[in-house]
């Protein structure tokens, strides 16, 4: 063994595994693995350049910028309040747009608004989101170990399996990865984290769960059986004031991707940790 093979197999999220007798690592997609974030991003920005451009007002092209951005917060806004449950990003933009010009009274969204919100949406699910620095590198080191890594995704299958594909493109020797994909009309639910779970051959307590939706990935796997879950909170939200910590179930809470290959197990939440 060479000192990167030694160094990658010392990692202290392998010894926990072994620890926690863990044999696979399921992983939720975006924002959790992949910069999906960045890519809406993206495509409101742009979008939202060329709808400026049409409102029914005399605008200078530098403000341009400025009312993108606007229209920007009106679509986050919407996403929230719907409680990060996934739609198709046309239909959430326009609703925010929607939102935007009613505000500052000006009009209706007309056809030529339509058309380029659909190209728009066309157009961002014809590929994958970025991986985040740390995907590659977190990924191999899981399966250095010899431990099997599943997906599962809440959007539609064509565009997961393009995420899929991307993210298989980035390890030497894979061409795929086993993977759900929970259509955006349906619940992310315990039934489909056990569907991903079946996927590996694991049981639900031999998995550790990776995911950056609180309702919809870290409940519905402990719902699942699963003992040892990891919730990205970048935002560095509350925990429910409903949630019960069970005892034998271990949540680790982190910002990020990267942070993950440094668990262990003096490093889950407890109330202890938590300041209460």
């Amino acid at each position: 063994m060479n000192q990167i093979e030694f160094e990658k197999n010392s990692a202290p999220l392998l010894e926990y595994l072994q620890l926690r007798n863990i044999d696979a690592v399921a992983f939720d997609i975006d924002s959790t693995v992949l910069d999906t974030g960045g890519q809406f991003h993206e495509t409101l920005y742009v979008l939202g350049l060329e709808i400026s451009q049409e409102l029914p007002v005399e605008i200078a092209p530098h403000y341009y910028e400025e009312i993108s951005r606007q229209i920007e917060n009106e679509v986050y806004a919407v996403y929230y309040k719907n409680k990060r449950k996934p739609v198709l990003i046309g239909k959430q933009y326009e609703e925010g747009l929607d939102n935007y010009l009613k505000e500052l009274n000006l009009g209706n969204i007309t056809d030529r608004m339509r058309e380029r919100i659909m190209f728009y949406q066309e157009k961002h699910y014809t590929k994958s989101p970025k991986a985040y620095p740390s995907t590659k590198e977190i990924i191999e080191l899981i399966l250095s170990s010899g431990r099997e890594v599943v997906f599962n995704s809440h959007a539609q299958d064509d565009w997961t399996e393009k995420k899929i594909q991307y993210i298989a493109s980035l390890i030497d020797g894979i061409d795929t990865f086993p993977y759900v994909a929970v259509p955006i009309n349906e619940n992310k639910d315990t039934e489909s984290w056990l569907h991903a779970y079946s996927k590996v051959d694991s049981e639900p307590e031999n998995v550790l769960t990776v995911g950056d939706n609180f309702n919809a990935d870290i409940i519905p796997a402990i719902e699942a059986g699963c003992k040892t879950v990891v919730w990205i909170n970048p935002r560095r939200s509350e925990l429910p004031e409903d949630f019960i910590l069970s005892e034998d179930v271990h949540l680790f809470i982190i910002e990020n991707i990267e942070e993950l290959k440094n668990l262990d197990i003096n490093s889950r939440y407890s109330l202890t940790n938590s300041g209460e």
